[in-house]
C-alpha cells in the first residue's frame, strides 16, 4: 500500500510538472524597458529605470534573432545570467545577459562643474567624469554651456528616459538628462 501510495504521489508531482512548469512566463517579474543601439550586431542592449542590460541570443548567433528597433518598448524579464523578451507578436525568447549596468548616479546634488560638452551641446562631462545625455529639447541653451560652470544634479521624474536634471547654476538653466555610465 505504501508502495503504491508513492507511486500515486510521484505521479502527481510529474503530471504538476507538465502542466504547470516551473519558472512559467506568469510567473516571470515582467517590466518594461527600451530597446537601444547595439554597437554589435550580434547583441541587444536594453534600457529600463535603474538598469542597462546587455544581452545574446541563446546560442550565440552572428545575427539577432529577434528585431529590436531602438527606440522601441519591449516587455523583459530577468532571471539570474538569463533574460526573458516578448516580441511583437506575443512570442517569448530567452536571451544571456552578457553585462548589466547600474544606471543610479549617487553624487546628486551641488558642487559639480562641466569638465567637457560637445559642440552640439547634447552630452555633458562633469568633473567626475559621469557622463549625460541630454534632452535634445534643451539643445538651443546647452550648446551655449561652457567647461568650468557650475552643476547641480538631481533625480527627476522620468520622461522620456531622461530621469535626472542637470542645473546649470552659472548660467541659471536646467536640461533633463540620462546618465550613461561606460
Amino acid at each position: 500500500m505504501a508502495m503504491r501510495l508513492s507511486y500515486c504521489a510521484l505521479g502527481f508531482i510529474v503530471g504538476m510538472l507538465i502542466v504547470c512548469p516551473l519558472g512559467s512566463a506568469a510567473e516571470r517579474n515582467w517590466q518594461t524597458g527600451t530597446w537601444r543601439e547595439s554597437a554589435d550586431a550580434r547583441t541587444y542592449v536594453i534600457v529600463a529605470n535603474a538598469v542597462r542590460l546587455h544581452l545574446e541570443d541563446v546560442p550565440a548567433t552572428e545575427q539577432r534573432a529577434i528585431e529590436a528597433p531602438a527606440g522601441t518598448v519591449v516587455k523583459f524579464a530577468v532571471e539570474g545570467n538569463r533574460a526573458f523578451v516578448v516580441d511583437r507578436n506575443g512570442a517569448e525568447h530567452e536571451l544571456r545577459v552578457v553585462r548589466r549596468v547600474d544606471l543610479t548616479y549617487t553624487a546628486v546634488g551641488a558642487g559639480h562643474f562641466i569638465k567637457a560638452i560637445s559642440e552640439n551641446g547634447l552630452t555633458v562631462t562633469l568633473e567626475d567624469n559621469s557622463v549625460w545625455d541630454l534632452d535634445p529639447r534643451s539643445q538651443f541653451f546647452t550648446i551655449e554651456w561652457q567647461a568650468l560652470e557650475g552643476i547641480s544634479v538631481r533625480r527627476s521624474d522620468s520622461e522620456r528616459d531622461f530621469n535626472y536634471e542637470i542645473d546649470n547654476i552659472d548660467n541659471d538653466d536646467g536640461a533633463l538628462a540620462r546618465y550613461s555610465p561606460p
